[in-house]
């Protein structure tokens, strides 16, 4: 989903020079003595609400809804049909979801009536007699009403599109399937198969999962039916009703032919399509990308598809996205969650990131591939602002904060600092073959079922035979975000760093990772990375030129506050370079390190000064009045310190 929230040193010389030295010991990186390691919260049926133990003892195998509905109007009625298995002998009392402000008519076992009791929230069915383990059940529920609820994350709801025409759709993400159809909301328990049949009044169309089976023309109806035989998580179910126009194209995945049919349904209007086209068909390369990257798509038998809603945001029902608009961000995100959160989906709230994480760094990736790395570092810059805004909070969500819907779908947290913990497993990496090799092992490891965090930690673990439980400790489970101070200075043939770090959440506290940084001298620019496994640490870096400035992090990998300085030591000799040599009208005086105090005098060869000026910046420009070819001496002053001299010479165009 993507609401529209308000705001929104082990080191290598990737040049191949020799690797820098460490000043001091290389402390041990065993997560267990890490100061920064947290203690993971168990999670077992959670949810943002209590539920019926009786819901575990059947797995869900079918869902059918059969419903009629209108957009005009804030009403369903119809029937449900649940298949299902028993997984927890004796079952004797079946139970269902639905609130109490929707009427169930009755309830069948075949043709057979059963006595219930709707209340708290559930409908209690009482079985005939208790049935054992392995058998199988169909159960129908004929029930009518107006759900409830209000505000973005509403089950049901009507409104009018930007033509003043009426839409209908659904979201019941997290747990609102139960607004308007009975449904058990355990969301390890994904039905293997689902069909979809809508009645709405002639004039509107009724878009859903799967295949479109058929059309039935009424007298006064059309009934739409829809079939999907991929397993799905009961709130990925959907419909959407309105005067909708159909835009519909194959997209091909890949060098081998494939192709997926993308259908959209989209305001009958011309003016629409004739705007939105282009942003559209955007879709064909983004599922050509995430085809790429994670793996096949994994409804492809099916479908991908649209439906517009004037909803303020996207909802990824699987195979059949509902959205507001065709943002590139919002559609690149909706769509990424074919992946990830409905072929694999997160086995808890508290674990959303599964969902919502990777469907946001799906945006990362899209802008990084189609439109390049400036536009995607715009995209993560942005994300690492809103991380920082606030220095608290982590990505997993505690079990005993589930029931805060605004936790759970954090825009800081869940969404932004989500995708950039996985930008930074990325960085850590430091191998982008592997690191989306593990998306793939994991999205193929848990196809159609459901994962947690710690999952996808198993597969990092198994795909790069290290161990990653200090990341997860740091990024997933526990709050904040590094400060830096660094301080650098030169020493003969090296460079010294020194790093002081501290955690934004907790002053005692610190992160360990891996630290980019970039040496820029007058002609070249030389990347390091160093790894930071202490509060306080220095490194030497073998480097014998002119060191014009030392960028941290300057592809902006981390997100992180940090000061970057030079150490000016007085009793160390200043160097200097000057260029070009020979100069015609003026020549550039460049400094190590700049500390106010400099000056430069210019001599002809008989000892006449001919200039003098003081030195303002790092790089100085002095320009010598035009002649012919002469020779001059350069001295440049600082302090007290014993002058730098150089001949240079001028030479006539």
């Amino acid at each position: 989903m993507n609401r529209l929230f308000p705001f929104l040193f082990m080191l290598f010389l990737l040049s191949g020079q020799a690797y820098p030295q460490r000043v001091g010991e290389l402390h041990s990186q065993d997560c267990d003595h890490h100061p920064c390691a947290h203690v993971r919260q168990t999670t077992g049926q959670s949810g943002v609400y209590p539920q019926n133990p009786l819901l575990w003892k059947y797995k869900v195998h079918f869902y059918g809804l059969d419903v009629e509905v209108s957009p005009e109007e804030t009403f369903i009625k119809g029937k449900v049909t649940v298949g299902a298995r028993v997984a927890e002998a004796p079952l004797d009392t079946f139970v269902l979801e639905l609130k109490n402000n929707m009427q169930v008519d009755s309830v069948l076992l075949g043709q057979q009536p059963l006595n219930f009791v709707h209340q708290n929230d559930e409908v209690l069915v009482f079985l005939p007699e208790a049935m054992r383990t392995g058998e199988e059940l169909s159960i129908v529920v004929h029930y009518h009403g107006q759900p409830g609820g209000s505000g973005f994350f509403t089950g049901f709801q009507t409104g009018l599109s930007p033509f003043q025409k009426p839409v209908l759709w659904t979201l019941s993400q997290p747990t609102n399937a139960r607004q308007w159809w009975p449904v058990k909301q355990v969301l390890e328990d994904k039905a293997d198969s689902v069909r979809v049949t809508i009645t709405t009044p002639k004039g509107f169309v009724a878009a859903s999962n799967g295949l479109l089976q058929h059309i039935d023309t009424l007298d006064n109806q059309v009934r739409y039916h829809w079939k999907s035989n991929y397993p799905i998580a009961y709130y990925l179910i959907s419909l959407a009703v309105a005067s909708y126009a159909e835009y519909n194209f194959e997209a091909p995945l890949g060098e081998e032919g494939e192709t997926v049919f993308v259908q959209n349904f989209i305001y009958d209007d011309p003016s629409y399509l004739e705007n939105q086209r282009e942003n559209i068909r955007r879709t064909k390369d983004f599922l050509a990308i995430f085809t790429d990257l994670f793996g096949p798509y994994p409804f492809i038998e099916e479908k991908y598809g649209h439906a517009t809603a004037p909803m303020g945001g996207g909802m990824e029902h699987q195979t059949m996205t509902t959205q507001a608009n065709f943002g590139m961000d919002l559609t690149s995100h909706e769509l990424a969650h074919q992946w990830f959160g409905n072929s694999v989906t997160c086995a808890t709230w508290s674990d959303i990131w599964i969902n919502e994480g990777f469907a946001s760094y799906g945006e990362f990736l899209a802008r990084e591939f189609l439109y390049g790395k400036t536009s995607a570092k715009t995209w993560m810059r942005n994300a690492h602002n809103s991380v920082m805004s606030e220095p608290g909070g982590s990505v997993y969500v505690p079990p005993n904060q589930t029931h805060d819907l605004w936790r759970i779908f954090n825009g800081r947290l869940s969404y932004r600092k989500g995708a950039a913990i996985i930008h930074l497993l990325r960085h850590e990496i430091n191998d982008d073959p592997l690191f989306f090799q593990i998306l793939k092992s994991f999205q193929e490891a848990f196809r159609d079922s459901v994962a947690t965090g710690d999952d996808f930690q198993m597969v990092s673990e198994q795909e790069t035979g290290q161990s990653w439980g200090w990341f997860f400790d740091q990024w997933y489970y526990g709050e904040g975000y590094p400060v830096f101070d660094i301080r650098w200075h030169t020493s003969e043939d090296s460079i010294i760093l020194h790093s002081s770090q501290h955690n934004a959440a907790d002053n005692n506290d610190f992160f360990l990772v891996t630290v980019p940084l970039a040496v820029v001298t007058h002609n070249d620019t030389l990347h390091y990375r160093f790894l930071q496994d202490q509060k306080n640490t220095s490194f030497r870096i073998p480097f014998g030129g002119m060191v014009r400035e030392i960028l941290l992090d300057p592809d902006d990998w981390l997100f992180k506050q940090a000061t970057i300085r030079q150490d000016l030591t007085e009793e160390e000799p200043f160097t200097a370079d000057v260029y070009p040599v020979p100069f015609s009208e003026h020549f550039y005086i460049y400094l190590d390190r700049l500390t106010g105090d400099e000056e430069f005098e210019v001599f002809d060869l008989m000892g006449k000064r001919v200039m003098k000026g003081r030195v303002t910046n790092m790089e100085t420009r002095v320009t010598m009045p035009p002649g012919g070819i002469s020779v001059y001496l350069l001295k440049i002053k600082r302090g007290n310190l014993a002058p730098f001299k150089t001949k240079i010479m001028q030479m006539p165009y």
